[in-house]
């Protein structure tokens, strides 16, 4: 299921994955509110296909001072697990910095999974990502070229800008590069409130409209599309991701939800 697989991961992972933008960990000016601050969110989705839960992403960022990480898992569950096993496995991580401005900026980033257990690292400098993987992959075709990497961040930092956005994380472009090959923009606009009643949230609830840009660096051919995010504002002025959906080929439109939600240590409901 390579479209599945590719939709999961865009919003939170290959989204969030996916949401779902690299720039360098850059010399930080004096501290400043966001660079003292502490602030975490964790998060458990379940990936439902055609009305069945097919697989679980859980997301875990934490900012301390000047740095941060985030660390995540996906795993298929039920039907699909039963069907492939564990040979769409994967774990992820990242760190970096959080600059004077608050904006996140990666370091170094690496996710291990999938049939041939692969181990991929990306290194983020100021001009270029560097990606080296064991097994060997390739890096798509036509391979993203270090212009279009340049400015990038990765999947997971994408999903922390949006959830740490100063003011909306429904507007702006978000340049990502996918799993240390895959090149895409997020191009977000604000898309009107929901109410929205789940396990892991009851209220009202930030829609924004998500234009996924196919660049580079993919192994099959890709079409843009149209995906929807929803936000939940949080007291501690954090954005609580709620919601993804996303369309694929073969499934139709594959949804992300949150079933556990915690900001700050504080479960949301």
């Amino acid at each position: 299921m390579p479209c599945f697989e590719m939709r999961w991961e865009t919003t939170g992972m290959r989204l969030f994955a996916a949401a779902v933008g690299g720039l360098a960990l850059a010399l930080l000016a004096g501290p400043s509110s966001a660079q003292t601050a502490e602030r975490r969110v964790e998060a458990t989705f379940t990936a439902i296909a055609r009305g069945v839960s097919a697989g679980e992403f859980t997301y875990s960022f934490a900012q301390t001072g000047a740095t941060y990480e985030v660390n995540a898992r996906r795993r298929l569950t039920g039907l699909a697990r039963t069907l492939m096993g564990g040979s769409q496995d994967y774990t992820y991580s990242v760190r970096g910095a959080v600059a004077s401005s608050g904006l996140l900026q990666p370091a170094a980033y690496q996710h291990r999974g999938g049939r041939r257990d692969r181990l991929v690292r990306s290194t983020f400098t100021a001009d270029d990502i560097v990606t080296t993987a064991e097994p060997h992959m390739g890096m798509g075709d036509p391979p993203a070229t270090q212009a279009q990497k340049r400015g990038a961040v990765d999947q997971l930092t994408a999903i922390a800008r949006m959830i740490t956005a100063s003011n909306d994380p429904c507007s702006g472009t978000q340049r990502v590069y996918m799993d240390g090959r895959s090149r895409f923009d997020f191009v977000m606009s604000p898309s009107g409130t929901v109410d929205v009643d789940t396990a892991a949230y009851r209220g009202e609830a930030l829609r924004c409209r998500v234009q996924f840009r196919p660049i580079a660096g993919f192994s099959d051919p890709q079409e843009p599309s149209t995906l929807t995010f929803l936000f939940a504002r949080t007291p501690s002025g954090l954005y609580a991701p709620i919601r993804i959906e996303m369309p694929s080929d073969d499934v139709g439109v594959v949804r992300l939800e949150a079933r556990r939600l915690s900001v700050n240590g504080q479960r949301l409901r």
